[in-house]
Order: C-alpha cells, then sequence, then structure tokens
C-alpha cells in the first residue's frame, strides 16, 4: 500500500491524537478484514498492530454504534467525547478481522459522521493508525498503540450507502477468548490469538456474574465459573455515571452489585493496553452500547467460610457444621443437604446463630463412614445459591476417624473433583513421610526484574508416604525450612487448601520431629501424558491424586510448545521472554508415546534448564520446541489453572536431544529449494534442509500417510540462507511421511514442495 505522503497537520483532542488530512490523495479500496488480520505469529509475541499502519484506505461498512443518538427528538453524545466524533463500525460480511473504529477528530467540520445511525451502510476514507501512539514513524509495536482505529478524512462527506437497517448478529464468545485467568491481578494472560480476530467487533457473554471494576473507567468485571474476568469498559453515556459531556446524558445508571447475575451482554471489543492499571497492562475490554445490551438477574445470596467442629470427627462426635451467608434481599432459608455412605440426601435447616453464621448439627457416625454434604440459601429475589456451587462436581465431606492422628493419604484423599481434603483448617498430627523435595530444589524465589513483571515463589518442602495415589503433602512453615531430603518426618498442623493445593502448615519447631535421615526417596510413579494431562482442571481426581507426589514420563517425550503461555497459541520453535501480555511464567508443553500434552514448570528450582523466560540463558540448557529428552520427571504441583510437573535438580531431566534450526554457511541461495531429508529411510532421526532466496514466512510440517499434520518443524519469518533440521521420529510409529515446506516470500513469491520419508525401526 502506499502510505501517507503529505502529514500536514495533527490536532489533539481528548487525549486522543488525530490526523487531517488536507490534499489530495490517493484511496486504496480495502476490506475490514485486510486492515485488521494480523498473523498469529505476529500476535503470540505482543504484535497486534495493523499491517497497513499509516496507509490511506477507502472501505465500506455498516454501523454498530453511531457518535449520536436522538433523545426526545435531541442529539446527544453516545460515545463519550467533547470535542469528537466516534463510531464503530464492522465490515458487511461479518467475517472475524472485520471490526474497526472510526474516529473524526474536530467537531468542526461536517462529514456527516455524526448524522449516520445504527445499521446504515457507509463508505469512508481515512489513515489506519494505532491508538494510543499514531505516528507512522513509530515502528515499535510491542511498546505503542493498541488499538487499530481510522482516522478520518475530514475533507469530504463520507457516503451514506443505505440508512436503516440493524446492528450485525454477535459473535457469541467467552472471556478466555481474551484473557485467562484473574488480569491483571494474579497474573493472568493476555490472549491476543484469541482476541485481536474481535477487536472492534460487536460480540457476546452469557451466564456470568458482576465482579469488581478499576480505576480509570472499568467499573464493573465479568467473570466466568472459572474465574476468568474480563473488565467492561464506560464508553457509552447509556452506562455512565459520569456522561461526557455531561450535559448530553442519556439515562441514570446504576454499577450493578457485585454477584449480579448476567444473563448475556453484548458489546464491542476493544483493545485497553495503552491504559496501565497498578503498573500492568490492561487487555482487551468489553464496551456494551445500548440498554438492551445487558440483562441481568438478581443477586443470589452469597455463601462463605464453611465449617465443621471437630475439624477430625469421630464416632462420638455430634459434627457442627456453619456457614457465613449474606445477601442484599431478607434470607429465606439455609440448609445443609447430607448423606452417608453415597446413599440419599437429607435436608438440615441451619438456623442463624450469630450475625450472618448459620448453624446446624449432623448426627454421629460410626468408625470410617464417609459423610458428605453442601449448603443451600434461598432470598425473598427467589434465587438460591449452593456452596459448592456447583454439587455434580464437588460436595464437602469428611471420613469419620479414631481421632486426629493421620495419615498423608488420610489427608489428601478426595471423594470427588472438588480437589479439597476432608480435613480442610482441622488441627492434624502424626503425619509421617520421607523428604522427597526440600528447600534447596524449591526454594524462597524472587524475581523482581524479570521482563513479564515480579514473579515469586515460596519454598516448598514435600514429603511421601510410600507410593501410589494420594502418598504426597506439602508441608509449609518455618519449622519445614531446614528439613533435607532422605529424612523420615513427623508432622503436625493444620490443613489448609491455598490456590488449589492441599498443605499442612506447621508454626512451632515441635510440630515436626525427624526420625531418620538418609533414607531411600520413594520410587517415582510411572505415569503417561495422558495421565497427567494439562487440559485437566483443577480438582480433577483422575490427576489430583498424584499431587505433591514424585512422577516419572519413563519414556522418550518431545516439546511440543517450549513457551506455554495461557491463552496464546504456540507459534514457534524459539523459546521466548516473558512478557507482560504472556505470562507463561517458564512453562512449556510436552507429549509422550500417548500423544497428549502435559506441562513442566522450570522457574525457582535448582536445576539449569531454561526456555529464555526471564532472558537469563548464561550456564543455562536452553530448551526448544521439538527438543526431545529420554524421561521426564519432577513433584506434581498445582497454580494458575494447570497441573504441572515441577523437576527439582538436573537428575529430573532426561537426555537432552536438541532440535532446531541451524544456518548452512554456504552464500545466500539463487532459489527456493527443499532437499530430500538424510538419510531416508531413517531410525529415528534424520536431517532436512532447505534454502530460501529471500525474507520469507516458512513453515515445515510433517504429514503422516493419511495427510493428518503429527508434527509442526518450523512456523516463523526467516532471512535468506539455507538451514538444516534434526528432525526426531521416536514417537512415531513405523510408516511413510511426508516433509512439507511453504514460503511466502516479497512481491508475492511463494514456494511449496513435499519430500516422501520413510521411517523403520
Amino acid at each position: 500500500m502506499k502510505k501517507l505522503k503529505y502529514l500536514t497537520l495533527i490536532v489533539i483532542f481528548a487525549a486522543f491524537s488525530y490526523v487531517v488530512v488536507a490534499n489530495i490523495m490517493t484511496w486504496h479500496n480495502v476490506s475490514l478484514m485486510q486492515i485488521e488480520t494480523v498473523p498469529n505469529d505476529s500476535l503470540v509475541v505482543g504484535k497486534d498492530w495493523s499491517p497497513m499502519i499509516g496507509d490511506s484506505v477507502q472501505f465500506t461498512c455498516r454501523v454498530v454504534a453511531p457518535p449520536q443518538v436522538m433523545v426526545n427528538g435531541v442529539y446527544k453524545t453516545l460515545l463519550r467525547a467533547t470535542n469528537s466524533w466516534t463510531c464503530y463500525a464492522q465490515d458487511t460480511s461479518n467475517s472475524f478481522y472485520g471490526g474497526i473504529v472510526i474516529r473524526q477528530g474536530s467537531r468542526f467540520t461536517n462529514t456527516f459522521l455524526q448524522n449516520v445511525d445504527t445499521g446504515n451502510i457507509i463508505t469512508v476514507k481515512g489513515i489506519v493508525q494505532e491508538f494510543w501512539s499514531t505516528s507512522v514513524l513509530n515502528l515499535d509495536r510491542t511498546k505503542s498503540g493498541y488499538l487499530t482505529q481510522i482516522a478520518l478524512d475530514e475533507s469530504a462527506a463520507i457516503t451514506i450507502n443505505s440508512v436503516g437497517g440493524n446492528r450485525p448478529t454477535p459473535k457469541l464468545v467467552n472471556i478466555t477468548d481474551f484473557a485467562v485467568g484473574d488480569y491483571p491481578n494474579t497474573g493472568g494472560s493476555i490472549n491476543y490469538v484469541g482476541g485481536e480476530k474481535y477487536e472492534g467487533m460487536y460480540v457476546e457473554l452469557r451466564n456470568l456474574t458482576v465482579g469488581p471494576g478499576l480505576v480509570n473507567r472499568q467499573p464493573f468485571s465479568l467473570v466466568d465459573a472459572n474465574g476468568n474476568r474480563l473488565y467492561v469498559r464506560d464508553y457509552s453515556n447509556f452506562f455512565s455515571t459520569s456522561p461526557s459531556p455531561a450535559s448530553d446524558t442519556l439515562r441514570p445508571w446504576t454499577i450493578p452489585a457485585q454477584g449480579t447475575i448476567v444473563n448475556y451482554i453484548k458489546g464491542v471489543i476493544i483493545n485497553c493496553n495503552n491504559e496501565g492499571v497498578l503498573g500492568n497492562q490492561l487487555p482487551y475490554v468489553l464496551i456494551p452500547i445500548y440498554p438492551n445490551d445487558l440483562s441481568l438477574g438478581g443477586v443470589p445470596p452469597q455463601l462463605s467460610s464453611p465449617n465443621k467442629t471437630p475439624g477430625v470427627p469421630t464416632p462420638t462426635d455430634s459434627v457442627s457444621v456453619t456457614v457465613t451467608v449474606s445477601s442484599t434481599t431478607t434470607i429465606t432459608g439455609v440448609n445443609v443437604f447430607y448423606r452417608i455412605n453415597g446413599g440419599a440426601f437429607t435436608s438440615k435447616l441451619m438456623p442463624n446463630v450469630a450475625g450472618n453464621i448459620f448453624a446446624a448439627k449432623l448426627p454421629p457416625r460410626p468408625l470410617n463412614d464417609l459423610v458428605e454434604y453442601y449448603y443451600s440459601a434461598s432470598n425473598t429475589s427467589g434465587l438460591t445459591r449452593l456452596l459448592p456451587a456447583d454439587t455434580s462436581i464437588s460436595k464437602l465431606f469428611y471420613v469419620v476417624k479414631a481421632n486426629d492422628s493421620l495419615s498423608v493419604q488420610d489427608v489428601q484423599y478426595c471423594v470427588n473433583n472438588g480437589g479439597h481434603s476432608g480435613y480442610e483448617n482441622a488441627l492434624v498430627r502424626g503425619i509421617e513421610g520421607i523428604v522427597t523435595a526440600d528447600t534447596s530444589d524449591f526454594k524462597n524465589y524472587s524475581c523482581t526484574s524479570c521482563p513479564g513483571g515480579p514473579v515469586t515463589a515460596s519454598p516448598r518442602v514435600i514429603i511421601q508416604n510410600g507410593t501410589g495415589a494420594f502418598s504426597g503433602i506439602w508441608i509449609s512453615g518455618p519449622p519445614t525450612d531446614n528439613l533435607v531430603k532422605g529424612q523420615r518426618v513427623r508432622v503436625k498442623g493444620t490443613v489448609t487448601y491455598t490456590f488449589g493445593v492441599n498443605a499442612i502448615m506447621t508454626s512451632s519447631p515441635s510440630d515436626v520431629q525427624v526420625i531418620s535421615s538418609g533414607n531411600a526417596l520413594p520410587p517415582a510413579e510411572n505415569l503417561t501424558a495422558s495421565v497427567l494431562a494439562n487440559s485437566k482442571s483443577g480438582g480433577d481426581l483422575t490427576i489430583k491424586r498424584w499431587e505433591s507426589v514424585l512422577v516419572r514420563i519413563n519414556t522418550p517425550i518431545r516439546i511440543t510448545c517450549v513457551n506455554a503461555s495461557r491463552g496464546t497459541a504456540c507459534t514457534t520453535i524459539q523459546p521466548l521472554i516473558d512478557t507482560t501480555f504472556r505470562r507463561n511464567f517458564g512453562e512449556f508443553l510436552f507429549i509422550d508415546n500417548s500423544n497428549v500434552e502435559s506441562r513442566v514448570m522450570l522457574p525457582g528450582a535448582n536445576h539449569t534448564y531454561t526456555n529464555k523466560w526471564d532472558g537469563v540463558t548464561s550456564g543455562k540448557t536452553l530448551l526448544h520446541t521439538g527438543d526431545s529428552l529420554s524421561f521426564m520427571q519432577g513433584i506434581l504441583y498445582y497454580a494458575y489453572t494447570n497441573y504441572k510437573v515441577c523437576p527439582r535438580t538436573n537428575a529430573d531431566f532426561g537426555v537432552h536431544k536438541p532440535v532446531g534450526i541451524s544456518p548452512i554457511n554456504s552464500g545466500v541461495p539463487t532459489s527456493f529449494k527443499l532437499n530430500q531429508n538424510f538419510p531416508n529411510p531413517f531410525n529415528p532421526t534424520t536431517r532436512i534442509s532447505f534454502s530460501l532466496p529471500m525474507f520469507a514466512k516458512v513453515t515445515v510440517k510433517i504429514y503422516d500417510i493419511m495427510g493428518r499434520e503429527v508434527r509442526q518443524l518450523v512456523n516463523e519469518n526467516m532471512n535468506a540462507g539455507s538451514f538444516m533440521i534434526d528432525f526426531n521420529g521416536s514417537d512415531l510409529a513405523s510408516g511413510v511421511y511426508f516433509v512439507r515446506l511453504t514460503a511466502d516470500g516479497t512481491k508475492g513469491m511463494r514456494f511449496a514442495d513435499t519430500k516422501k520419508m520413510l521411517l523403520i525401526k
């Protein structure tokens, strides 16, 4: 595209920069998809700028939100501003990457943009910019400018092709399309790969609850059942408590109370990373436009602080269960439902005993009986809430014991997918096990200057009582800090549940007794990646049973994603430094023969392997996508919505076989070429080489005889040159495979070639 030649005037209004075009331009007819589409390999490293930045463009679109609406016969500002006009528009095809923000930097010129209405089809001219930095000279796409916009040509009127009509059908989306985790509060990740295609588009989310907002015009947030969060921005004067201009108030508006059910909410997605919050970036936000874009339910009662006394029930105990209940309307009833050994549930009314606390007693039960229970509270709004919230997944429970002297297995055992111990908050004693990881393995770790932001980790000491399910547990507190691997210890402490992990918290030196030292560690549990699958959710009993246990994948594994950031795709074999939007915390994904991905966490341990997450590579073994290890082992941990294997020392890594792209020093080739792999047939390694005469976007992929992709070796931009890849097919079955190279060069040049390979084991 031809770039803007004459930049005659830059006018700043309301904290925005606008380019006002006064010269004769050459306008290029394009679609919004051409303006907005950004390749995944750019998005994964945070480069979300339009590839047409600075271009002079003309396109046709449908109005989603006009600058003004008519109220009682008077035009008033819809999208907040005092000296400019803003319009949200979308491509008429309703395709991905089809939304845009149109800004007219001045209200002193009449382009008729201010007169358009929702559903109108219009044709506009303008310059492609990135708010907040709109300079076409600033090419640092990772730091300045995040929201693609059109600086409207104010030298001529827009074309209104048709009047009337409606907004497009909203795209049904989830919060995780835009951010994973409670971002930015707890280190979640912005999902540029999933979210950028919706920038400027009209979307809909369903079945959420209202959460707290943030300063700087994000009055509330949307929270899904898994705690993922998306913020709502008050850019529409229908949803603002402080409209701009104040004279253009469209209606009284009250921010919904936290906990309110959101049946659905519709609006336009924009990227707000320019607006820092507490030193972090703010990712995508949702802007509801009209009053019917939000449907709220009531506010059900809030239940919290469940407890039972005694903490470890015995056969003679009537067990007192309590729960705290609050409600915006009158509470009509609180009940506890309980059952014995999987039988039918019995309901028992819980009277209000003090303040917001409700209590009831469960009858004594014989030794080893399993008691499961949950709470229910209703209010005069006709709404009911349960605790746990989804009783099909999780219920509170306990097993009747003779006394409070328990085993590791007793404490860790869980009867459902809730993940909690049956003795949470209870004081227990007599817990014995051998230390399998000490504070030299999992240190008191702090990186205050890491590229992605501060990273800290508490020291961890793990003990294990033999082998098998539920045999490991984290013991914490100062009395555990000086323990060393191989010691058999007896522990007293309080059972805690912190961010999805059960632990025993000690407080005084007498809480930890060393029985013996120099004991052999329990052998690692040989499991498969399918058992430790990355896709499993917190509390999933099939993986929770191995929490804090030393586990091992005792077959060769291959790294499938060296930068396992949550919410973003893996599009490069190269390790990437952690960033504020891509918080991978030094984790990678791998597969074994089961072809299922599992996760490894690297930071904070006593080994020298890295994926460059903190930028430190000196003295380290740098891992890449495609590298293989003869085995992988470590302590199973859970954090930030994922289970992960945590290696302790270099001994937990098998033999490392790196794979990557190596340059061949033979000058610049004159043509594209994919060479036949050598050797061929091969078992299990072979070398693949290719040549590029120019800079190109390159993919190298392996396919099986059915045409299914089995391995991606390269997916990145590469300079001219000759290169080789050492390919390891140890995890593949014998048979015919194909390697395919595609290269998109400059000036529209494209090359593709395929070679046949034969793997014989």
